[in-house]
């Protein structure tokens, strides 16, 4: 029986082109980023912009993996899940625009109950009920932009990092965009005045929040066949569950301990029913589509 977590194999891929394609999509997913990164660092922009953002890394893992498809393995596009699939996967659309929503408010409550967030009645304005109006939407206009890193690391890189593997490969490839992140807090990316500590805190943070963030994220691209879900989940995480809690709960701190412990809580039950399912072969109604099913 097929898993929740995908241990199809890319079309037409072959052991030596699959490593060759891993190889190369981390070198210039990696140095497509670091490099940038550190110019733009060098000489004053803060990668708290998110111009700046934008301008230097937020689609180099998309362009990574349209380089090693098109040019360095001729694998082409025909598993890269391009199509919306809207018709057949909208429940998977709906999950992803939601669920941050849901984690939102689990992260919340454990922040209450452990004394981190006292909430009073006029702690809460328009702005607020605002926010809440358009988080539902919010993810949807993101999505354009988290693109560019599901493109590369979820619709790439986990069918081809420990094919046949689907819990390994999940997290193998959670780990290595965490890591890849990490020159960020050193750029600016969390603000200013943070310090060295603030930095390594961090960049140690980084690993269980993407890789908790890739069994989601990998589990609606097994489950959808479409690259589309997946950003839009990525983006409700980075703009209605992350900001959300520095919103309502205050998280808000220069190595963004708080924001990534909370985040990383309130998804674990979720992770743990995908990797349960997992085990246990999925659901039916959690079957991921086929490499077939990918290409329509």
């Amino acid at each position: 029986m097929t898993t929740t977590l995908t241990d199809r194999k890319p079309l037409g891929c072959s052991p030596r082109t699959r490593r060759k394609g891993v190889f190369w999509f981390l070198v210039l997913a990696f140095a497509g980023a670091w490099i940038p990164w550190g110019i733009a660092g060098a000489v004053g922009y803060s990668l708290d912009n998110p111009v700046v953002q934008l301008l230097t890394g937020a689609f180099v893992p998309a362009l990574a993996a349209i380089c090693t498809r098109r040019w360095i393995t001729r694998e082409g596009f025909a598993d890269s899940g391009l199509r919306l699939r809207l018709a057949r996967q909208w429940r998977s659309y709906l999950i992803a625009a939601l669920l941050p929503i849901g984690v939102l408010a689990g992260a919340l409550g454990l922040a209450l109950l452990l004394g981190m967030w006292r909430p009073e009645a006029g702690d809460f304005d328009s702005g607020h009920v605002l926010f809440l109006v358009l988080a539902p939407i919010i993810p949807v206009v993101a999505a354009p932009v988290f693109f560019g890193e599901e493109f590369g690391w979820t619709t790439y890189l986990r069918d081809r990092l420990v094919p046949g593997r689907p819990v390994l490969t999940t997290f193998a490839t959670g780990a290595l965009w965490g890591v890849w992140h990490w020159p960020l807090p050193w750029v600016g990316y969390l603000g200013a005045g943070g310090s060295a500590a603030d930095a390594f805190v961090a960049m140690v943070l980084w690993l269980p929040l993407s890789i908790e963030l890739e069994f989601v994220i990998g589990w609606l691209w097994t489950r959808s066949g479409s690259v589309w879900p997946p950003a839009l989940l990525h983006g409700g995480s980075n703009l209605v569950l992350a900001l959300g809690l520095e919103l309502f709960a205050g998280t808000a701190d220069p190595s963004g301990a708080a924001t990534t412990l909370l985040m990383c809580a309130a998804y674990s039950p979720v992770v743990a029913w995908i990797v349960i399912a997992t085990k246990r072969g999925g659901p039916p109604s959690a079957q991921p589509a086929t490499a077939v099913g990918a290409r329509q």
